[in-house]
């Protein structure tokens, strides 16, 4: 008997223990599901074990893909796709991470399921992710030319190259290359749209065979990508100019063009019966963005294309815009622009291709009142053709205008000729205003000068005239307080502006009170006020005066021990008393024991 009272605890222990671990399963939840760039399913699961202990851990964690619930069971959950193992837990409830294998064969959707089993072989509750299907995407974009269609299709001029492009995952970047080298890019484009199109501009390029190059990529976590190529033949007259386009001219000069056109053909067969004749050559031009006009050029030479025009002097400042048409008999033209696709320009200048120097002068503080004006020293060759201030008044935005040339100053066409401007501000900027600004101008030769005080910009303030505080003096007030005493305070104030306020202060119990003054005088000021205080409370009495600029000035302050305002005998008035008695009642007392008869 006594054998089984010690053993039957223990195994009544142990068997509970079981109980409870047999009991026990694991609580799946998924948390996130995502492909990744190797064409693999990516899940991430949060598991729980309410039972957790040392003995009965999670150990197993399982994913099947397209697999129902209904077929998993029937296949006792051993047709899974991807295991992971965990050895012994140190935590009821974690996180993990499990990959399905590579999925790259085709491109497919999925649905996720997911199941837990403890190291007793308790299984969780199966699992399905509630996002629905996740797609693995293997396919590259479909690219199909649109334009050009035909194989060494002959363009010229603007060509625009037409695209239909697609994808499952949608496009994330389109690019458009010209024999590799990349010429032009789409990100991002619109779900909505799989046209897509490029307007090349042909005429810059070499004549001859280039290969339009397409390539698409598609916004699936790969990134699956595709090229497709084109040949095509650009035709067309190209030009060249005979003497490079100067950077400038002189006011006193002329500006020549001088081209050589010559056609694909001559290139490609040098027989003269495949020679294209040139059929016209035209300048469309503009003077300082006035309106264009169209010349055509004067063919030179008879044995060489060789066209020329020549503009006329102009004044200094004189800006020259151009562009150039040609085209052959075949209606092959070319529009001949710069490397940036914008007409040519250039300005007629005086000999001047220096940028101005500068020097800025301004006081940083102003007072109120007084005219805020801004200088600037400038070292030039040839007068500015523009000089504008930049500014912005406290936190306001941006302004501009002209800075004003000061007209005695030195001026003319001279080397060095140094130039005054200024701008003012008037007078009527309000006290404490913070002005910021910077300064540019332009000379005519097209040099121009930024001055930003190395990106700070400069700045000023607006200040009072008077920056000394009012000196406050207080000439009456009580020697001492009682309760519901009626006082005056009276000061005199010596200051040289406005006063803007002028208040007797005071505390009771820690509590501030403020009576407003009223001036009697040129510079003195009074109030009168009860004092709600009890017998030995602390009192403090100030005045504070400030003046039109904020400055603040402030009297002495009086410090009081309210005291009982009660008529009585105090202690020190007893004794005078009773001095005075005893003096007078003295001199009678003696006086009768003196005359007192005698036995």
């Amino acid at each position: 008997m006594t054998l089984i009272f010690l053993v039957l605890p223990f195994v009544t222990l142990v068997s509970l223990q079981l109980k409870d671990v047999a009991a026990e399963s694991p609580i799946v939840s998924i948390l996130e599901v995502e492909n990744d760039a190797n064409y693999r399913i990516d899940v991430l699961v949060e598991i729980t074990l309410t039972g957790f202990n040392y003995d009965l851990y999670t150990e197993e964690l399982r994913l099947y893909l397209n697999q129902s619930i209904e077929t998993i069971l029937l296949n006792n959950y051993d047709e899974f796709n991807a295991t992971k193992t965990f050895d012994r837990q140190s935590e009821a409830t974690f996180e993990a991470n499990i990959l399905s294998p590579v999925l790259g064969s085709e491109s497919a959707s999925y649905n996720v399921t997911v199941l837990a089993i403890t190291n007793t072989d308790e299984k969780s509750t199966l699992v399905q992710w509630l996002g629905g299907y996740i797609h693995i995407d293997v396919d590259v974009p479909y690219i199909a030319y649109i334009d050009p269609s035909t194989g060494l299709e002959e363009i010229w001029a603007t060509y625009t190259v037409t695209m239909n492009i697609s994808d499952t995952s949608n496009l994330s970047l389109i690019e458009f290359y010209i024999n590799s080298e990349l010429r032009y890019q789409i990100e991002e484009p619109d779900p909505a749209e799989n046209i897509f199109t490029w307007n090349w501009y042909t005429t810059n390029d070499d004549r001859g065979e280039m290969e339009i190059g397409v390539r698409a990529v598609d916004n699936s976590t790969a990134l699956n990508d595709d090229l497709k190529s084109f040949t095509v033949t650009i035709v067309g007259l190209e030009l060249t100019y005979l003497e490079p386009i100067p950077e400038y001219i002189d006011s006193n000069d002329t500006l020549a063009l001088n081209v050589s056109l010559i056609d694909y053909s001559q290139i490609k067969d040098a027989s003269p019966a495949n020679d294209i004749p040139i059929d016209t050559v035209l300048l469309n031009y503009s003077i300082s963005g006035g309106p264009w006009q169209i010349v055509e050029m004067e063919n030179t030479t008879t044995a060489v294309d060789y066209f020329n025009y020549t503009f006329p002097e102009y004044p200094v400042g004189t800006k020259i815009a151009w562009e150039i048409f040609a085209n052959n008999t075949d209606a092959q033209y070319h529009h001949f622009l710069n490397a940036d696709q914008e007409p040519y320009s250039i300005y007629s200048v005086y000999p001047d291709h220096i940028n101005p120097t500068a020097e800025v002068e301004h006081e940083t503080q102003f007072f109120i009142n007084e005219d805020v004006v801004i200088g600037l020293n400038v070292t030039e060759q040839s007068p500015l053709t523009e000089c504008l201030i930049f500014y912005k008044i406290d936190s306001e935005g941006w302004e501009n205008t002209s800075m004003i040339l000061d007209q005695n100053s030195s001026y003319g066409f001279n080397d060095n000729v140094w130039y005054y401007y200024n701008y003012s501000f008037g007078t009527d900027l309000p006290v404490f205003t913070r002005v910021t600004f910077w300064v540019f101008m332009n000379d005519t030769g097209g040099n121009s000068l930024s001055l930003t005080n190395s990106g700070k910009y400069y700045s000023l303030k607006i200040i009072p005239t008077d920056l000394f505080a009012p000196n406050v003096t207080i000439t009456v007030s009580p020697e001492t307080l009682t309760t519901r005493q009626n006082i005056t305070i009276t000061v005199t104030i010596n200051e040289t502006s406005n006063l803007f306020s002028v208040e007797v202060l005071y505390i009771v119990n820690n509590v501030q009170y403020a009576v407003e003054m009223e001036q009697t005088s040129d510079d003195t000021w009074t109030a009168s006020f009860v004092i709600e205080a009890a017998i030995g409370d602390k009192v403090r009495i100030w005045v504070v005066a400030i003046d039109e600029f904020y400055n603040t000035g402030m009297s002495e302050v009086l410090h009081y021990e309210v005291e009982t305002s009660k008529v009585g005998v105090s202690h020190n008035n007893f004794v005078m008393a009773l001095l005075l008695i005893v003096l007078l009642v003295a001199p009678i007392v003696l006086t009768i024991l003196v005359l007192r008869p005698q036995r």
